[in-house]
């Protein structure tokens, strides 16, 4: 039996590949034109691919030289940066170094310095040889902790012992790096021996000082009640001898006997005052709730004869309850009234008393239309025994305005005037909303 020759079927046209298609044309094509110019043809195809193939990698190549130019720049402002940072890290004052697996793997010659080795031999070194072990278990729980998120405090003091057995107190502080891709600690370590130093010195003196404050205070407080009563007797016995000579002395003597009266007068009043500004710090009362309308009207008693006498118009806004020393608050209002009153201009004397609060402080005001204070004087008048007038113009210690600043001091307040001369003055202070911490 004879095998059937396999006829070749062909698919309907339109059912051919676009290869087949194109192929059927090229065929088709090559058919119907000569050789030598199918092949021009075909020449000038693969020119054309080979330009554009050619143009592509221009185009590429420029990119990549772009491309490496960028690198460049970002290598050499890399290179840049490290040299500066080490350049800075060589120079810095405070010990650097990076601790990795617990080895030092970079460092400045200052710390190297601080731990009595060079710089070359303290690279490599395990920091087990070079710190205390009670701050390598410290700084591990700190590494610890840092990994995990916790807050842990920026820097630890401790005490640095170097190869000479040297010792001496440095502050310390680390964070978390990458060095050269692996996990490392970052390591400051600052000499703080000149600030403790200092600090020991401040210390010693701020005891020395309070010692010193407070023996002068014991002093001023001894010597001025154990001068009262001397005092006492020498104007007494000058008032009796006056009233027993009464008539039988001359003007002149009489005149020099007033003298003397005035001046025992003027000392007992200077102590008594001098007495009052030593007790400020020592022998106030406890803070406590203080209305301060109260004390406006104690202070206004005690001046009322005063107040009569010049006949002052004295007005006040409504004004708060502080936590304060009620007797020290009628001082502080009690002086700066009296003030206002003996420095009074041609009109009738005007006081104003007021409050306002601003942020955590009550500020006072005490206004008047007196003869007012010269600027360059704002600073002198607060003061002890600071007087811008001589004693034939206006009486007075000059001890007031001082023991107005002190209490107020006290108080944890301030206390300042804003005056021009002839335009009246107002005296501000302030006192602590929350009330003041006691000294």
């Amino acid at each position: 039996m004879k095998n059937p020759q396999r006829t070749k079927r062909q698919l309907p046209k339109e059912m051919a590949s676009p290869q087949q298609h194109a192929s059927s044309d090229l065929t088709t094509r090559v058919k119907r034109m000569p050789v030598k110019e199918f092949l021009k043809e075909a020449q000038d195809e693969v020119e054309r691919q080979v330009r554009k193939r050619t143009s592509d990698l221009a185009v590429t190549s420029k990119e990549l030289q772009h491309e490496v130019e960028k690198l460049r720049k970002v290598e050499e402002a890399l290179r840049d940066s490290e040299e500066k940072f080490k350049s800075f890290v060589e120079e810095m004052n405070d010990g650097y170094c990076v601790i990795q697996d617990f080895t030092i793997a970079f460092a400045n010659a200052r710390i190297a310095e601080m731990f009595g080795y060079t710089k070359e031999e303290v690279i490599g070194k395990s920091i087990r040889e070079l710190l205390p072990s009670e701050l390598i278990h410290e700084l591990t729980e700190v590494h610890t902790k840092r990994r995990r998120g916790e807050a842990v405090p920026p820097q630890y003091e401790t005490v640095l012992t170097s190869k000479d057995g040297t010792a001496r107190p440095v502050e310390f502080g680390a964070r978390l790096i990458n060095y050269e891709g692996n996990p490392a600690a970052s390591v400051v370590i600052r000499d703080i021996t000149e600030r403790k130093n200092a600090e020991a010195k401040l210390r010693q003196t701020m005891q020395d000082l309070a010692r010193s404050n407070s023996e002068l205070e014991q002093f001023a407080y001894v010597a001025s009640h154990d001068l009262q009563e001397p005092l006492r007797m020498v104007t007494s016995f000058v008032q009796l001898l006056a009233r027993r000579l009464e008539g039988k002395l001359d003007a002149e003597a009489s005149e020099y006997m007033a003298y003397v009266v005035d001046g025992a007068s003027r000392m007992q009043m200077l102590i008594s005052d001098l007495l009052t500004f030593s007790r400020v710090g020592t022998r106030g009362n406890p803070f406590e709730l203080t209305d301060c309308k109260v004390a406006l009207d104690s202070a206004l008693i005690n001046l009322q004869l005063s107040i009569e006498d010049q006949d002052v118009a004295i007005t006040n806004d409504p004004l708060p309850t502080v936590v304060a020393d009620g007797m020290q608050l009628v001082h502080v209002f009690q002086n700066l009234i009296s003030n206002a009153i003996k420095f009074h201009g041609e009109d009738r004397p005007r006081i104003h008393i007021s409050a306002k609060r601003e942020g955590n402080e009550w500020v006072f005001s005490v206004r008047d239309n007196g003869i007012g204070v010269d600027p360059q004087f704002h600073e002198r008048i607060f003061l002890i025994f600071q007087r811008l007038h001589n004693r034939a113009e206006y009486a007075g210690t000059g001890i007031g305005l001082a023991l107005c600043k002190r209490i107020v001091e006290r108080h944890g307040g301030r206390i300042w005037i804003q005056s021009e001369q002839g335009k009246g003055s107002t005296f501000n202070f302030t006192i602590p909303v929350e009330g003041g911490k006691e000294s």
